[in-house]
């Protein structure tokens, strides 16, 4: 379903040249889930930005569903990839209604404006948020701006799944919320995946989460994956394995800035 093939980025920033991403080559199949984590710096969002198409790699390719995506842009890639930020405010249109919202990500990769929601319309997409469990079909003409962090962030789920998109592409997006919504959130996140078995490949800094969820464990560090889990391995692993192998690969605990349980590692 996805395939990163020797994937290279380098940034100029003055007169020093920053390596984010070296020879990255990762295969996700269909319906797969698997977790990204990694020091600070590892490189894990430009990642994400190469396979979403808001940065172009020097080298590599990029593929998706079969087709070759690496010079796409990014509006080209919209149908394809549903993506979460971890700031809540990234994800919807504040001054708009919950419903308006919806209507938008419902017509993802359309062509046209047209009248976005009609009656039949309102209730496909009055019923699609009931299932995030939080009365907010009873808050469909509210303006987003209203609502609250974890109620925002469930809504940009639910929109980026809304079009069953081939992958999925969560960057820490439970990171800014509190520990309550914030397990709401992933909760709700994996039930829509799971459902619509969507590809997906989740950037955290929680270990815990990185053990817990999807079938597949991706360790990166200064731009490189050091370490590919598949199932089996991972479930063996608690916590204090993960940071063993990141103290294995040299990572330094200056530079380990990840989350063990709500507490730094």
């Amino acid at each position: 379903m996805l395939e990163l093939l020797g994937i290279t980025k380098t940034f100029v920033l003055g007169a020093e040249r920053v390596v984010a991403l070296e020879d990255v080559t990762l295969t996700l199949g269909e319906g797969e889930v698997a977790t990204v984590i990694g020091s600070n710096g590892a490189g894990k969002t430009t990642l994400l930005n190469v396979i979403a198409g808001t940065c172009r790699p020097d080298r590599g390719r990029v593929r998706l569903a079969g087709r070759d995506i690496t010079r796409w842009p990014v509006h080209r890639r919209a149908p394809l990839i549903g993506r979460v930020y971890q700031d809540p405010l990234r994800g919807t249109a504040a001054q708009m209604t919950v419903l308006e919202n919806l209507a938008l990500a419902s017509r993802k990769g359309g062509r046209g404006l047209g009248p976005l929601v009609g009656r039949r319309k309102r209730q496909i997409l009055g019923a699609a948020v009931a299932q995030l469990g939080m009365g907010l079909e009873k808050r469909l003409h509210e303006r987003v701006a209203h609502l609250s962090g974890g109620e925002r962030q469930a809504l940009t789920v639910l929109m980026a799944t809304l079009t069953r998109p081939k992958l999925l592409l969560l960057d820490e997006h439970t990171a800014a919320l509190d520990p309550a919504n914030a397990e709401r959130v992933l909760k709700i996140t994996e039930d829509l995946v799971r459902e619509y078995r969507i590809t997906t490949l989740m950037v955290t800094h929680r270990m815990d989460q990185a053990l817990a969820v999807g079938e597949r464990l991706v360790m990166m560090h200064k731009g490189r994956v050091i370490l590919d889990l598949g199932a089996t391995e991972k479930g063996r692993l608690r916590v204090e394995d993960l940071v063993a192998l990141f103290r294995r690969a040299g990572v330094s605990d200056d530079a380990l800035l990840l989350v063990q349980n709500g507490a730094c590692a």
